[in-house]
């Protein structure tokens, strides 16, 4: 296997890749619902600022993404099927964030889902995990991790700590694809991870070069209008209250004429 580089999106090119390997893994796995005109998958979470984009690359090629997506008043992706409990974490003083987007490209490994008994693919998704893991404990501050899953790649997440919060339910922006809620503390992990030896040297045997959370790619209006515009309709569709939030993140001129509420 050529060598990985794990690391935040810095470019546009990154990203819209990023967001093409999303659609063409959602896709091949029946994600994508007919109609779905664009062919990059992106949400409106992508249009803010404290959302990052980790990219593992190989010859510059983008073969793994995923998104760290904190809390904000636009909310994280998960409130459109576990807002409850959600909501039971921010009430308990909780600093959440979502991962989300996860894709890896079918080349590297095959078909199929995470496998316990696939050493190459746990070990690539665990240096993905940690990068991420490390930028919400020390760059974002995040107290709890939280992602919903299929129910396949649960044993995977269990093995790693995650605790499940929510029951089984049904993604409608995601072709109805299944889904259980989990929550990671942060708080007393290396701790926790102790009697986990192989989890515990990865996450917690190296630290992360602080280098790879450099010169992370900052959205300007004319990317904002690239994305949201030009390259999907989410603007166009969006509640005025979100586009609110995210225009008021972007205290620039101009922005008038991509958001328009």
């Amino acid at each position: 296997m050529n060598k990985t580089i794990y690391r935040v999106a810095r470019t546009r090119n990154e990203l819209e890749q990023g967001f093409g390997l999303v659609y063409s893994e959602y896709k091949r796995k029946g994600y994508i619902p007919k109609g779905f005109k664009s062919k990059l998958r992106i949400s409106l979470y992508n249009a803010l600022p404290s959302t990052t984009t980790f990219v593992a690359m190989q010859n510059k090629r983008v073969v793994a993404s995923v998104t760290l997506i904190p809390d904000s008043p636009l909310g994280i992706p998960m409130d459109k099927l576990y807002k409850k409990e959600v909501d039971k974490l921010r009430k308990q003083k909780c600093k959440v964030a979502e991962a989300s987007q996860l894709s890896i490209d079918t080349r590297l490994f095959g078909k199929g889902f995470f496998s316990m008994f696939n050493f190459n693919k746990l070990i690539f998704i665990f240096r993905l995990f940690k990068l991420v893991l490390d930028h919400a404990l020390r760059v974002d501050g995040i107290t709890d991790f939280c992602i919903a899953i299929n129910p396949k790649q649960q044993y995977l997440y269990k093995f790693l700590g995650f605790q499940q919060i929510g029951p089984l339910r049904y993604y409608g922006l995601v072709n109805r694809a299944p889904a259980i809620a989990f929550r990671l503390n942060l708080q007393g992990l290396r701790d926790r991870m102790q009697d986990r030896r192989g989890a515990y040297e990865i996450f917690f045997g190296k630290q992360t070069d602080p280098k790879l959370f450099n010169n992370k790619f900052k959205m300007s209006p004319k990317d904002l209008n690239y994305f949201f515009v030009n390259k999907s309709d989410l603007f166009e569709k969006a509640a005025s209250k979100q586009l609110k939030i995210i225009k008021n993140c972007y205290p620039v001129k101009g922005m008038d004429k991509i958001i328009k509420c």
